[in-house]
């Protein structure tokens, strides 16, 4: 294992500040958690943070400077794709827009005041559609506006080394031709859900199952795409497969797809494939997972799904500062086969200095899995037998009755534990001295409050946090991504906070 460009993160230490960061610290957990209370403003005060929640600031300046001539009440996002352009104006009935052209990307300029201006960027965060910090970083370099920009290596083929690894952790269901790569996991799944939609509707079948809580954003996108005579059916119950087979009993052949994760984010909750497998070939259904959360080289499921959802940002991208997300399409489903074309038109390619960032990284893809399955399982051992964790949630956790362990194998956990503590929750997550970050995969340990982060609306009323109790979430889940600290000083600096 090579040292990471970022250099060795020490627990404790801020992490050091990069131009293209995906991880990156948050403000004090009591100023993110009592932020209703205060300017509503703190957040967006962030100078950095996960690009897809944060606009990066090389992309702000870029923006600024495209919009020089343009009246200072005008807001601008810049899309990697002038389709997403288009449809962001239909679907938001936005007026008084201007729309630029570029060879990289297309400019839309909207009145800041626009009531539509909220819902345009939810749309950026939840389908991934926006452009490449290091496009603009090439775009400011080119107008001479940067003093340095980031040294890459000379790679000629990039995306063939990326296809090669990753086709591999897949499996021999998949090839490299099997795959598309696209600017972030969340992008992977908004354009090919897009398809999916539209090749169900021509069968005749509109009702999608939602099986576990998932991501925020593939909850976000199905709820965006499920056209008006449809339906997403949440099925919560994911160890229990009785509640699937149910919903199949009561709909049959309307059913168009199932969307789970393997496990699912953050529980960690795996269902049982095999028996989700049967239940859609009988409805000639589709099924859709989505292994990120431990790896498709940890969770070998290609072989049941009919397409594959992976964030590469994770694990891929273990040093943290380049996103990218891919899609494999087994040669055995005619179902997912027949997604291919539609969903390469839609898709957001990764920009080429992503491809060549994340070529340099993924040659240690597999020896970095390997590393973090064997910190994993140390760590996991440590918060089982500690008195103040009142619930542990991972892959190998019984309520899962071996669904995990029947595809993956023994001790191949990835980097995910989410907990909860018996005690102060606020003034545990303080005392913690490790980078307090909602990504994971990468060789720097890193946790963050969950719900906090991702549904953080769910939280502020009755109604939302009844939601959150049928899904079994608790506001104070602790998501840690185990990284390559030696893990003997991960445990530590828990255990310090813990007293």
């Amino acid at each position: 294992m090579k040292t990471s460009g970022l250099g060795r993160f020490t627990l404790g230490q801020p992490l050091p500040a990069q131009a293209h960061a995906v991880c990156v610290s948050l403000p004090e957990v009591k100023d993110l958690i009592g932020y209703e209370e205060k300017d509503p403003t703190t957040l967006a005060a962030m100078p950095t943070g996960y690009p897809r929640f944060v606009r990066h600031r090389m992309i702000d300046q870029m923006i600024r400077e495209l919009c020089k001539e343009s009246p200072p009440s005008t807001r601008g996002y810049l899309f990697t794709k002038e389709t997403d352009c288009e449809e962001v104006i239909k679907r938001y009935l936005l007026q008084d827009t201007k729309v630029r052209r570029t060879q990289e990307c297309t400019l839309l300029e909207i009145p800041s005041a626009s009531p539509a201006k909220d819902g345009v960027t939810s749309y950026f965060q939840h389908t991934g559609c926006g452009i490449s910090s290091r496009l603009a970083e090439d775009f400011l370099w080119d107008r001479g506006l940067l003093e340095k920009r980031e040294t890459l290596s000379a790679i000629d083929d990039p995306e063939s080394i990326i296809r090669e690894t990753i086709s591999r952790a897949h499996g021999s269901e998949v090839g490299p031709d099997d795959l598309l790569l696209a600017s972030s996991g969340a992008n992977a799944f908004h354009a090919l859900f897009k398809s999916a939609v539209e090749h169900a509707q021509g069968r005749g079948k509109n009702i999608w199952i939602r099986w576990g809580w998932l991501y925020l954003d593939t909850i976000e996108v199905m709820n965006l795409y499920t056209p008006e005579n449809g339906e997403v059916i949440e099925v919560l119950e994911v160890t229990n497969g009785e509640t699937l087979s149910a919903v199949f009993q009561e709909y049959g052949d309307e059913i168009a797809g199932v969307v789970t994760e393997f496990p699912t984010n953050p529980l960690l909750q795996a269902g049982d494939l095999e028996k989700a497998r049967e239940l859609c070939d009988q409805s000639n259904a589709m099924l859709i997972i989505d292994p990120t959360m431990v790896s498709p080289k940890n969770a070998k499921i290609t072989k049941l799904a009919d397409v594959v959802v992976n964030s590469l940002t994770k694990y891929a991208g273990w040093e943290g500062d380049v996103m990218m997300g891919s899609l494999a399409f087994p040669r055995s489903s005619q179902l997912g086969r027949a997604l291919f074309e539609p969903t390469k038109k839609r898709i957001a390619k990764p920009y080429i200095r992503d491809l060549i960032r994340m070529a340099e990284q993924i040659p240690f893809y597999d020896s970095f899995i390997d590393q973090i399955n064997s910190q994993t399982m140390q760590v996991a051992e440590f918060l089982q037998q500690h008195p103040k964790i009142k619930y542990l949630y991972w892959a190998y956790q019984k309520e899962n009755d071996g669904n995990y362990e029947k595809l993956a194998g023994p001790q191949l956990p990835g980097c995910n534990l989410s907990f909860e503590i018996d005690g102060k929750f606020e003034e545990f997550f303080n005392r913690l001295q490790m980078l307090k970050s909602p990504s994971f995969g990468t060789e720097f340990s890193n946790c963050c409050p969950y719900v906090y982060l991702a549904h953080y609306p769910l939280i502020k009323s009755d109604k939302g946090m009844n939601i959150l109790r049928q899904a079994g979430l608790s506001p104070h889940l602790l998501r840690l991504s185990v990284g390559l600290e030696p893990a003997s000083l991960i445990i530590e600096t828990i255990e310090k906070a813990l007293k």
